[in-house]
């Protein structure tokens, strides 16, 4: 058996439990959740399993690394839980590791508390131990609380067991208890209130989405035997061709598909419609009150894009990052060799390109209304393509100032001159063209 994954899935099922009761608490279309005290009796549950399941694995995983053979004690057969747990309690205080007795009899009662989940029923004497901890003995009582306790034994357990790989037999041994206090182990619940700048961040998330679940039936649909993008070329010349043009052989087989109302597209129209409205919503709100208008972008395009602008010079990279006052003299003294731009130009577009860069962080509003949109409903296609040009501008001046304020360098990038070149195909095609 190979324990190394073992470890893995169970560190990774711990992390994803929590990060899915926060999000599930905080989620922005829950509404008012009257059953809070529900949702912790339930990841308590789920919690108790997956821990125990991680602190075994860990244990049997040192094993063989255990420098003071405290481990050992924990695997003896024939021997019950509660002796179990406090024959390794004490093996790591003969091994001069002061660990704490209270993990120790909370651990136990967590391992009760998961046979009980396991198997579905109590033990007279797992429940009076749980009883006596603390812990509820009705698992549809368990609390925020013990979830918290869960958590630091967890952590603490954990922490032992990998002293044991560290520590050195005969060494001086510690005067005080061990042990990670509970504030380093509670975890603090978010309260889900959301800021203008989350509303903001949903509709991007959103948009990504649509874009990636419409690509998925476009790959689908282009695969298929009556519109394969690869029908009439050998396997020679599809190796031989460009990738920009496998990509537009492959986009155009799927506006094929659109044309001719190919279900498995068609369906995506009315998605495609409050893509387009989610989107107006997402530059209304974000990227048009942040001043990055068409013509403020094409300025700084042009700024960029020019042959006397040296990207090279490593002053650009803090403009945005000081006062306006001491940017223009950084510009000045740079600029001072002459130039077609004035210092306001400069300080200008380098600004506009940190916006970009913040609130366009990825291609995918270039991808979603140049080539996904168009396919899907083709009947609009004038409408995405405005959209489309917009998004490309954006973009550019995205990595135009990534390229010059992270790397030293103008942007020379020529991927993006494909989604110009599909675009333009897509504006000569009108929609019902064969």
């Amino acid at each position: 058996m190979d324990i190394g994954e073992f470890i893995d899935t169970y560190s990774d099922d711990l992390i994803y439990l929590h990060e899915a009761r926060g999000a599930l608490r905080t989620h922005p279309l829950i509404g008012y959740y009257a059953f809070t005290e529900y949702i912790d009796a339930s990841f308590c549950r789920m919690l108790a399993v997956f821990m125990i399941g991680a602190i075994e694995v860990m244990l049997k995983t040192l094993l063989e690394r255990d420098r003071v053979k405290v481990l050992e004690k924990y695997f003896r057969k024939g021997v019950s839980n509660g002796d179990r747990i406090s024959a390794l309690y004490s093996a790591f205080h003969d091994a001069g590791i002061p660990v704490d007795r209270e993990v120790f009899d909370d651990y136990l009662a967590v391992k009760y508390l998961r046979n009980t989940i396991i198997h579905g029923g109590w033990k007279e004497h797992e429940k009076e131990w749980l009883d006596t901890r603390g812990f509820s003995t009705d698992t549809r009582k368990l609390t925020k609380e013990h979830l918290d306790r869960i958590e630091h034994v967890y952590q603490n357990m954990m922490f032992y067991i990998f002293l044991t790989s560290q520590a050195v037999p005969n060494a001086p041994k510690p005067k005080r208890l061990i042990k990670l206090e509970e504030t380093v182990t509670r975890r603090v619940d978010e309260i889900g209130i959301l800021s203008l700048r989350d509303v903001n961040r949903i509709i991007w998330n959103n948009l990504e989405r649509i874009d990636t679940h419409i690509l998925a039936d476009i790959e689908k649909t282009v695969i298929s035997e009556r519109y394969d993008w690869t029908e009439g070329y050998s396997r020679a010349e599809i190796d031989g061709l460009g990738a920009g043009e496998r990509k537009r052989l492959f986009y155009l087989a799927a506006r094929r598909a659109g044309e001719e109302d190919h279900e498995p597209l068609a369906r995506h129209r009315a998605l495609a419609r409050e893509a387009l409205e989610f989107w107006h919503e997402y530059w209304q709100r974000a990227v048009a009150p942040s001043g990055l208008d068409e013509e403020c972008i094409q300025g700084a395009l042009q700024v960029f894009g020019s042959p006397h602008f040296k990207a090279e010079i490593p002053v650009w990279s803090v403009i945005t990052n000081v006062t306006e006052d001491v940017a223009y003299r950084l510009v000045n003294d740079v600029l001072a060799g002459g130039g077609p731009f004035t210092k306001e130009q400069v300080v200008s577009a380098l600004r506009a390109g940190k916006l970009a860069y913040e609130l366009i962080p990825n291609i995918m509003p270039l991808t979603l209304f140049t080539v996904r949109l168009p396919i899907v409903d083709p009947a609009h296609t004038p409408a995405y393509l405005r959209e489309a040009e917009r998004a490309l501008d954006v973009f550019q001046l995205n990595r135009a100032w990534y390229s010059c304020v992270e790397h030293h360098r103008t942007f020379a990038d020529e991927s993006l001159n494909f989604y110009v070149r599909i675009r333009q195909e897509f504006a000569k095609r009108p929609w019902g063209a064969r």
